[in-house]
């Protein structure tokens, strides 16, 4: 029996965050329906639930939901963090050393590539001082500086040589024309953490399922090499801007299907 955990993202109630934002006792409902046992948040859609850690802690003990992660993305332009940047990162971290298995996963904006690893280098130096393991997640947008899988050995030159783990995204990689499996294959040592989110053949967000991803061999992969960690779907298709709670329940539905 696998050890593999399951859970989603906020991301889905994000693209209606007017409605959604601080909703954590809703969005915890709705992942419970969904039967995921893992919760990932953004900071903006937590609210007074990330400044009040033990209200968020006895919601989701109270639900049986876990803390998986928290995403922070900054922009990171220069060698080392801002001001701003540190005392913000700071916060996260001390955040979640009230979540002992939680992971600090950090994405990126628009920055140069150097200068952003060597300011997340150091974050993860502190944040591992505090207890808290991080994990960088690249994506695949239009300013992303990991898009292809030409620009990857870069990320990974300084992931391996840092100590950092590696949240592979395979949907970001489906739109970069990467294989994801492959790359997780390749770097399974570093892997801790894992996104999901499908993709059509031209580059559209899909609700798991409806897209080219495989999935299910990348699940296979991960069961037989023993991988006990979280995998969270990101939604982000268009659906999620309808029907935010629809689409957690129907990507619930999926990973059901091909869980191992």
């Amino acid at each position: 029996m696998s050890k593999i955990k399951y859970g989603s993202q906020t991301y889905p109630w994000q693209m209606n965050i007017k409605k959604f934002h601080g909703q954590v006792p809703h969005m915890a409902d709705t992942l419970i329906k969904a039967g995921f046992t893992g919760m990932e948040a953004e900071i903006c859609m937590l609210e007074d639930y990330y400044t009040d850690w033990q209200k968020l802690k006895d919601l989701l003990d109270e639900k049986q939901i876990t803390f998986a992660a928290l995403a922070v993305h900054e922009d990171w332009l220069l060698p080392e963090e801002t001001d701003g940047e540190r005392e913000r990162l700071d916060e996260a971290i001390e955040f979640l050393t009230h979540f002992p298995t939680a992971k600090l996963m950090l994405g990126h904006v628009a920055a140069d590539p150097v200068n952003q690893l060597k300011c997340i280098s150091s974050i993860a130096q502190r944040a591992a001082e505090a207890g808290v393991v991080t994990v960088f997640h690249p994506n695949s947008g239009e300013n992303s500086i990991f898009r292809y899988e030409s620009d990857y050995h870069i990320m990974f030159d300084t992931l391996y040589s840092k100590g950092i783990g590696y949240a592979p995204d395979a949907g970001h990689m489906l739109n970069g024309g990467i294989d994801p499996l492959k790359v997780i294959r390749e770097h399974r040592d570093i892997v801790q953490h894992v996104h999901f989110k499908d993709m059509t053949p031209d580059h559209v967000w899909a609700t798991m399922g409806e897209g080219i991803g495989d999935f299910k061999s990348i699940v296979d992969f991960l069961a037989d090499t023993g991988y006990q960690g979280w995998i969270m779907t990101e939604d982000e298709s268009p659906d999620a801007e309808q029907d935010s709670d629809g689409v957690v329940l129907a990507d619930g539905a999926y990973m059901k299907s091909i869980a191992r």
